[in-house]
């Protein structure tokens, strides 16, 4: 079974109760991850090819992200090309109209650069969030910063401003 989360939890009690034959079919062994008993049961929607790619999108290295895109140049989708590729960050001292994010994707740069400031300011994720003018959300950012969960637009716009104003911090505070 894939790894358990806590809504992995509530599911796994409403499948008991409502749907007890798919249950014990889980439990048996007989179907083989948790995400298709959800589906099954229609506790969960199926997820997309779309869906799957974005993930995929999310997760891959810029290396990874370079090379689909070179292919996809190849299979005649060129002219997509450019405006899919982003330069990513090779320093904080980059100009600030260097992308963060592809999408709603924070950039694995991104990633890194946020957390060091705020392993430097000693900042949770809802404190960005905070500081942002986000109130309770640090759970969105804290997701995209350790699973590559996607962001509001307009939290990765608020992220940009706060990168520029922290980039230009002293390293002493």
């Amino acid at each position: 079974m894939s790894k358990k989360t806590r809504r992995d939890d509530v599911h796994l009690q409403r499948l008991k109760t409502e749907f007890p034959d798919i249950y014990r079919a889980l439990l048996a062994g007989e179907i083989g991850s948790a995400r298709k008993v959800f589906v099954l049961a229609g506790i969960e929607p199926e997820r997309t090819r779309l869906d799957k790619l974005k993930n995929s999108w999310a997760k891959a290295t810029d290396a990874e992200r370079d090379a689909f895109l070179t292919w996809l140049a190849a299979k005649g989708a060129g002219a997509l090309a450019p405006r899919l590729t982003f330069p990513a960050p090779a320093s904080s001292d980059l100009p600030a109209q260097t992308p963060i994010a592809s999408g709603r994707y924070l950039l694995p740069s991104t990633i890194a650069e946020i957390k060091a400031i705020t392993a430097r300011r000693r900042l949770t994720p809802q404190d960005v969030m905070q500081e942002m003018g986000f109130e309770a959300e640090g759970r969105a950012l804290s997701g995209a910063l350790t699973r590559g969960a996607s962001l509001r637009l307009s939290v990765i716009a608020a992220l940009e401003a706060w990168l520029r104003a922290n980039r230009a911090e002293p390293t002493g505070t």
